[in-house]
């Protein structure tokens, strides 16, 4: 391209970076070796050599490896403490090592204390459940190497007020303490996030409510926010008649360091990279966005972090700016015909063209298509700009009594506004649709077509539109799951605790718990911390397979590290029946999932043996415990009483023990019931009171399942139940070590875990 002579090498240089980062360097090297000595396009094969070297050189950061013993391990807190559940999460600088994310169960941390933390080094994890993002991957991009799973702080000092790495979050801290003094929540907590990204606790729904209206973004420190900060110092200079070109260097720095001040995480510094671009190029009086500026800051980008080229927020950043370049004045021109002001469709044509550009990736990351984003983003991102300016004042001018104080009504106002806007397009018809993850192919499909559409935009307005609406509909026709006729028992890694997923050849959904973790009290928004779990784990599964009806939900039992998804599945989707052990329980989860079921008309079936539930396709599910009268004599009766089924399609039989069990297990050899399986999941998380010989012996599994948490307090599995496992031949797949765990019965019958494992 004559007109963007950087564009074509920047592709190869970021390519040869990704291309390393997905394992295929090798052929990357040949077709740049190939293009070299052909002598074409040897300008851009330089420059995917050159990117080639540095991914093998810089592109794969270190980190953990293997899990360590648990030992004292000192450091210093280097980034914000979020606290919940009185305990706290924060980076944590090892002294002579790695910076790693620190969780301690103490909640009066504070950033910049010198801590000695007793506790574990764990690796982060690829994904543990299908589809789920890599937790791996998602580090990279904050700079972490690992996570240091603390047991609790048994030193501390106060900061060093000398150590450089610690300023931005001492100062974050401040500015927050002092923002919180002057601005009421939760509009203190909006400022905050747009102001320095803080991960503030917003309301549960005020903050799905960002998310489906397509405005979180404004939440988090990116190119809006340093494009605001940007224009505030351009301002200020042209006030003091300072000349465009010293103007707009003079910038650079300014936005340097309010990207240190955010934490310099890898979206705020992809930004400032970006503008400071934009301002190079305002300075020799060239164009600020344009395709040149774009090749010339993703060639900055790659080659100063070339480990982020392969996350999804930098794929979200220049799509995004690439659609402005593509579709900004086109649409301006195209708007000319409506009696707008010039600003206002300056506004309108970039919302529309950045959603053009991110929401396919949008859909892929968060598994929801917001169709009114382009209503919303209009009136929220130019307020969040008046926010963030009123904001910035109030916090200036906060010791003036009637300067600062009307700064914080104007923002308190403006914020308010934007709490009302998005309250209401969330409140729409149709504003959540959830939909499966697009595969990578529909999306480069729909990039192609956005394209050809941004060409013929100038000329065949009609045809374009055609062509975007075509493609989009392409899009979401590919987040379809459509049944595949086997059937698939999904056991899902939700930590110390149970949640399965029955998908039958003809689609219907069956649920045996639903995830969560043993209660300790409420968490910060007032909810059960098993909830938390079901809602992140089980229900973002479902959401990701496109799943929205369940015909039925069986609750084994009322714990809450079993029923934690719950309230929250019920409360999402549909739900046709409910089968529950019918014990009483005080936990909040299964409270709150019975006044869930009640206020959405869904039956609770008390299930005893003799149950049976049956698809259309031929899946039965048959209830074998609680027989007559409930254990209550001792202090496992609740896991003893649990809703203990048998599964069967063809001549493939599963057993599901809940946490039954030596007890429930005895009275069910006594009954005589054929308890014969190919797959048993396990009772009670391989404890040492369930599965005894004589029942594993009267089972006969070939595989066995057992849903447990890594490192859990409990000892789960016991050595005394693998050992009967073992012996009776049987091969024992655990999510602590496999993560999820899939069996499938099909025309190849299979089990598959998540992770490579013994």
């Amino acid at each position: 391209m004559k007109r963007a002579p950087l564009l074509v090498p920047a592709l190869a240089f970021v390519g040869a970076i990704a291309a390393d980062a997905h394992g295929c360097a090798l052929w990357a090297c040949i077709a740049a070796l190939g293009a070299l000595a052909s002598g074409r396009a040897r300008i851009a094969a330089a420059f995917g050599l050159a990117g080639l070297v540095l991914a093998a050189r810089y592109g794969h950061p270190a980190m953990l490896t293997a899990e360590s013993r648990i030992w004292r391990f000192a450091g210093t807190v280097t980034g914000d403490v979020r606290s919940e559940e009185r305990s706290a999460t924060f980076a944590f600088a090892l002294d002579g090592g790695p910076v790693v994310r620190a969780r301690v169960r103490d909640d009066a941390v504070i950033p910049g204390e010198r801590l000695v933390i007793r506790g574990r080094l764990v690796p982060f994890d690829e994904a543990r459940n299908p589809g789920e993002p890599s937790r791996r991957a998602i580090a990279l991009g904050e700079g972490l190497a690992g996570e240091l799973a603390g047991d609790r702080v048994v030193a501390r000092a106060p900061p060093d007020p000398h150590d450089v790495r610690v300023w931005p979050a001492r100062a974050r801290a401040w500015l927050s303490a002092r923002l919180r003094a002057i601005v009421r929540e939760p509009e203190a907590t909006v400022i905050a996030g747009a102001l320095w990204g803080e991960r503030g606790t917003l309301p549960p729904q005020l903050r799905d409510d960002f998310q489906a209206t397509g405005t979180v973004h404004v939440l988090v420190t990116a190119g809006l926010h340093l494009g605001v900060i940007a224009a505030l110092v351009l301002g200020a200079l042209r006030l003091c008649r300072v000349p465009r070109v010293a103007a707009s260097l003079s910038a650079i720095p300014g936005l340097i360091a309010y990207a240190w001040l955010t934490g310099g995480h890898l979206p705020s510094q992809r930004a400032a990279v970006m503008v400071s671009v934009a301002l190079l190029a305002r300075a020799c009086g060239g164009r600020v966005v344009s395709w040149n500026a774009l090749a010339a800051a993703a060639l900055v980008v790659a080659a100063i972090w070339p480990a982020a080229v392969s996350t999804v927020s930098f794929a979200l950043s220049f799509s995004c700016v690439s659609a402005i370049v593509l579709f900004a004045r086109p649409l301006q021109h195209a708007l000319e015909r409506l009696e707008l002001p010039e600003r206002v469709r300056e506004a309108l044509a970039l919302t529309i063209a950045t959603q053009v550009g991110v929401w396919p990736l949008s859909a892929a990351t968060f598994g929801l298509v917001a169709p009114y984003a382009v209503l919303a983003n209009a009136v929220v991102v130019p307020a969040t700009g008046i926010a963030m300016l009123a904001g910035i004042a109030a916090l200036l001018l906060g010791s003036v009594p009637l300067l600062g104080g009307a700064a914080a009504t104007i923002a308190v106002w403006d914020v308010d506004a934007i709490l009302h806007v998005v309250g209401a397009v969330a409140a729409l018809p149709g504003a959540r649709v959830w939909v499966a993850p697009p595969p990578a192919f529909a999306i480069v499909a729909y990039d192609a077509a956005a394209v050809a559409a941004a060409l013929i935009l100038p000329h065949r307005p009609r045809r374009a539109i055609a062509l975007l609406a075509l493609a989009s509909a392409a899009v979401v026709a590919s987040t379809l799951r459509l049944p595949d006729g086997r059937l698939t028992i999904t056991m899902l890694d939700v930590g110390q605790g149970d949640g399965i997923v029955v998908r039958t050849p003809r689609g219907h959904t069956i649920l045996i718990d639903s995830g969560g973790r043993l209660e300790r009290g409420p968490s910060i928004d007032g909810r059960s911390p098993a909830e938390l779990v079901g809602e992140r784990v089980v229900l973002a599964y479902l959401k990701r397979e496109g799943i929205r009806h369940v015909d039925l939900l069986v609750n084994t039992h009322p714990h809450g590290d079993h029923v934690g998804g719950f309230a929250p599945i019920v409360r999402a989707l549909r739900v046709d029946a409910i089968a529950d052990s019918g014990q009483s329980y005080g936990g909040h989860a299964f409270n709150d999932g019975l006044r869930e079921a009640t206020a959405h008309h869904v039956p609770v079936h008390v299930a005893r043996c003799g149950d049976r539930w049956a698809t259309d396709d031929g899946v039965t599910i048959s209830v074998l415990s609680p027989c007559g009268a409930l254990f209550a004599d001792g202090k496992n009766d609740v896991n003893e009483n649990s809703v203990v089924a048998m599964l069967v399609y063809r001549d493939f039989r599963m057993l599901f023990m809940g946490d039954a069990g030596f007890a429930a297990e005895q009275r069910l050899l006594e009954s005589g019931v054929d308890l014969h399986a190919d797959v048993v999941k396990v009772g009670h998380h391989g404890s040492a009171y369930s599965s005894a010989p004589g029942f594993v012996a009267a089972v006969h599994p070939h595989d066995a399942l057992i849903s447990v948490g890594r490192h859990n307090l409990f000892g789960h599995p016991a050595a005394a139940t693998l050992t009967v496992l073992q012996r009776s031949g049987t091969m024992v797949y655990r999510t602590d070590q496999c993560g999820a765990i899939t069996v499938e019965f099909g025309p190849n019958n299979r089990i598959t875990p998540m992770l490579r494992c013994p």
